[in-house]
């Protein structure tokens, strides 16, 4: 089964909140892993085409300045990535 958070009323476009703990490299590459794997599981069960969107909520953390840069780019190829830092 595959829930994401929210889904627009046409089920055109599906977004997921990443609420992980990402300072280090170890639990960001584990973070981008789980949600990369999500994002495929989630396709084959959702009518295409479809969009989806991650909102990575890193408030709180100390994390790189070129967190969000990072995140686009190892995801962008599945998801559009905003990061919600304050």
């Amino acid at each position: 089964m595959f829930t994401p958070e929210f889904s627009a009323t046409d089920a055109t476009q599906h977004t997921l909140i990443a609420n992980h703990y990402v300072e280090t490299e170890e639990a960001l590459n584990l973070s981008v892993a789980f949600v990369r794997a999500r994002i495929l599981f989630g396709r084959q069960h959702v009518p295409q085409p479809t969009r989806f969107v991650v909102h990575y909520d890193v408030r709180g953390q100390r994390v790189a300045d070129n967190l969000e840069g990072r995140l686009k780019k190892t995801l962008g190829d599945v998801a559009e990535v905003r990061v919600k830092r304050s």
